[in-house]
């Protein structure tokens, strides 16, 4: 099973190139506006609901769709507590978690890679996506060659890298937070694979 999370900061474009039936839909507060300008309805809304516009909020309930209305003092974000809701999931995708405030972009990257401990993840936006690579899940590609993609520890240090169908290949390799000597790459001819013993491994596409 899957699930998306939608973000405020999600493009209609972008969530309509997204959405998969069959999945479990979730809009994080203002998220639901986009899903709404799309034509999309939510399996459900959560969040502190300050930025979601009453119109839309109003036409989902007429809708059925459940709301889990948090207060605006809490300890988790809002994304924290829509991911609790799809912890059953097997994939989980992010839609329009970076961009505005970097706090907020940098605290989503925290829950990808948390999430990524029990389930296959990755967070799309406009202009990239980002995959995180585990012991359990290695990424298979199938990139045009010449792609330019970074991989980027996550953890202190990660372990038994290994990339196959890359320009700059590695084997066995070991990258540590604060040396980022796996920004830009370029992919072989596919397919491409890239596969961790020890970590996260976090790896960022185009778009």
């Amino acid at each position: 099973m899957a699930a998306i999370l939608v973000f405020p900061r999600a493009s209609p474009a972008l969530v309509r190139a997204h959405l998969r039936p069959g999945a479990r839909v979730v809009a994080i507060d203002a998220g639901a506006d986009v899903l709404r300008a799309v034509g999309a309805v939510p399996d459900l809304i959560v969040g502190d609901l300050d930025s979601v516009s009453p119109e839309t909020l109003g036409h989902y309930q007429s809708l059925g769709v459940p709301v889990e209305r948090h207060p605006s003092a809490k300890r988790d974000t809002d994304a924290a507590l829509a991911l609790r809701r799809v912890a059953d999931e097997e994939e989980i995708a992010f839609l329009g978690p970076g961009g505005g405030r970097p706090d907020h972009a940098l605290a989503n990257l925290h829950l990808l890679a948390a999430a990524s401990l029990r389930a296959r993840v990755r967070a799309v936006d406009d202009d990239g996506i980002t995959e995180v690579v585990t012991p359990e899940r290695e990424l298979q590609l199938g990139l045009p060659e010449g792609t330019l993609l970074s991989a980027i520890p996550f953890d202190a240090r990660v372990e038994g890298i290994t990339y196959d169908g890359m320009q700059y290949p590695l084997v066995e390799a070991t990258m540590v937070a604060g040396d980022p000597y796996g920004v830009s790459n370029l992919t072989g001819p596919p397919p491409q694979r890239i596969r961790v013993r020890k970590g996260r491994l976090l790896v960022m596409l185009p778009a």
